[in-house]
Order: C-alpha cells, then sequence, then structure tokens
C-alpha cells in the first residue's frame, strides 16, 4: 500500500516524506503539487501567485565552480549506532519542523553572498541561465560522499533550489539531517523565472484537476 503525503504546494510534504523513507517507509510518496493540484480554492493564494518572472534579468550564465572538497558535518547526538544516530536527527528535524529548511528568493537576492547556491539541474538547464553564484550539481549524482558531497561548506547556509521547490526540499532534508545547514528556495524556479524557465512548471489549466475535497473533521 502506498502512503501519500499531501500539503497545500508538496514542498513540506516532500521534506516529510524524506524523512519518513530515510526511516525505511520506501512506499510513501508526495503529491506533486500538493493540494493545488486538487482543486483550484487551494491554489489561489499559493501555486497561482507564486508564478512570477521577477528575477528573469538577475539570472547569468557565468559558470561558478564547486568548492574544493572538505570535510563533512561533525554531528553529536549522544548516540553510538548508525540506526540510534539517524533516529535521534530525524527527531530533532520533526521538533524543528519545515520552516528552517525554507527559504524565499527575496530573503536570498537581498544578501546573495550570504549562502552557497546550489543550482540543482542538469549542466545543460543550468548553462540557460541560473541564480548568481550558484553551483551546478547534478540530480541524483553530485551529493554523494563518492562524488561532491564533501564541496558542500559546514560554515555557510545552503540553499538549494530546483525547478518547483519540491525536490529541493527532498534535498534540504537529507543535508539538514547529515548536519548541514540546509534550505529550500520555495517554489524553485516557477517563482523566478517562469517564461523562460526549463524544467518542471506549474501550468494551471492542465495541473488543476477539480477533484472534490471533503471539508470539516
Amino acid at each position: 500500500m502506498h502512503i501519500v503525503l499531501t500539503c497545500y504546494t508538496g514542498q513540506s510534504a516532500a521534506w516529510g516524506v524524506m524523512m519518513l523513507r530515510l526511516l525505511g517507509y520506501s512506499n510513501t510518496y508526495s503529491l506533486k503539487w500538493g493540494m493545488c493540484s486538487w482543486d483550484s480554492t487551494f491554489a489561489q493564494n499559493r501555486w497561482l501567485s507564486n508564478m512570477k518572472n521577477d528575477r528573469a534579468a538577475q539570472f547569468v550564465t557565468t559558470a561558478t565552480a564547486k568548492n574544493a572538497a572538505g570535510s563533512l558535518p561533525t554531528l553529536s547526538t549522544g548516540q553510538a549506532t548508525g540506526q540510534a544516530i539517524l533516529n535521534a536527527r530525524i527527531t530533532a528535524l520533526l521538533a524543528e519542523g519545515y520552516s528552517p529548511a525554507s527559504i524565499s528568493n527575496s530573503t536570498v537576492f537581498a544578501n546573495l553572498s550570504n549562502y552557497y547556491i546550489v543550482n540543482y539541474w542538469s549542466a545543460a538547464d543550468y548553462s540557460t541561465g541560473h541564480i548568481p553564484g550558484a553551483v551546478q550539481y547534478t540530480p541524483k549524482a553530485d551529493l554523494k560522499s563518492t562524488t561532491f558531497m564533501k564541496t558542500l561548506p559546514t560554515n555557510q547556509t545552503i540553499v538549494v533550489y530546483c525547478y518547483t521547490g519540491q525536490t529541493s526540499s527532498f534535498v534540504a532534508a537529507y543535508l539538514r539531517l547529515l548536519g548541514y545547514d540546509a534550505k529550500s528556495l520555495s517554489f524553485g524556479a516557477n517563482a523566478m523565472i517562469y517564461d523562460t524557465m526549463p524544467g518542471t512548471k506549474f501550468v494551471p489549466a492542465t495541473e488543476i484537476k477539480g477533484y472534490p475535497y471533503a471539508t470539516g473533521p
């Protein structure tokens, strides 16, 4: 049986699914676009109001290289076994909730140098334009201990962005569990370069299904 987590936009649910999958619930899934895909009632003040082009003129094509490899974060959980450490970290992250794991593009653009920005796109999409100073990491390949995990800084806030904010929420949860100060950029490229963005786009005509839903307890 599948377990489906849903929130309003699909972003905090993605964060929660990562927690559950790390605990062994491989049958857990996040509802794409959250309840915004279920009916337009939920989309009005969420996905529909966050499809923007405000950053289009600020994106650049100049590549920024990854950091030199350094050390992994140090975890202090008081536990001695891998499973106990994992459980302690997940308990701590669930207690703090999703808010510390997300950030708006307005906050990031207010001072880009404050952050190590991870562009979680393909190299081809990265080359079409990205946030100034963002570093490209190939999905499912570059954030492993055997590839480029150690190029992430342990002394700086990491901002991960993808196309929709859903995948980056998965990634931010994973990195926070490992001890990085990582945040997902809310709504991803959809909230910055909607008209010209590569990748997955929230298209109301096809993504909002108009399914029935219940109210009350």
